[in-house]
């Protein structure tokens, strides 16, 4: 008897654990940050597909002049750790000599909202469209 109910324990907690994980990633995201330089707000874009996607700062309505790593895809790798968290790295000089490349580790917060932080510290939340 107690085996059987260690096995359908053990079998909710498989599920349970499979319910979390089976909630996908892919799709597009958007959200805003501050310039690590200026501390201007900065909007963010993200695609992403099963393992990887795409990272965009999109220029905001107010800047007066766009710097070469603004409006531009930059190549994301995403991995998921056993502690529930996600992280993306973003590689800026695979595309443009100078731009950043950045970790950003996120935690979803329900099935439309990812929130996390950069490396150095600075906040993000992104939403699903």
């Amino acid at each position: 008897m107690r085996l059987l109910k260690l096995t359908a324990i053990l079998v909710l907690i498989s599920s349970a654990v499979q319910a979390q994980t089976s909630v996908t990633l892919t799709g597009q995201w958007t959200g805003t940050t501050k310039s690590p330089g200026t501390g201007n707000d900065l909007q963010i874009e993200v695609k992403v597909s099963e393992t990887a996607g795409s990272w965009r700062y999109a220029t905001p309505a107010t800047a007066k002049k766009a710097g070469p790593c603004l409006n531009r895809e930059f190549p994301v790798m995403i991995k998921s750790h056993p502690n529930a968290k996600i992280v993306f790295s973003v590689d800026g000089p695979s595309l443009i000599v100078g731009c950043p490349s950045f970790v950003v580790t996120l935690e979803r917060t329900d099935e439309q909202t990812l929130t996390g932080t950069f490396g150095d510290g600075r906040p993000v939340v992104l939403k699903k469209q």
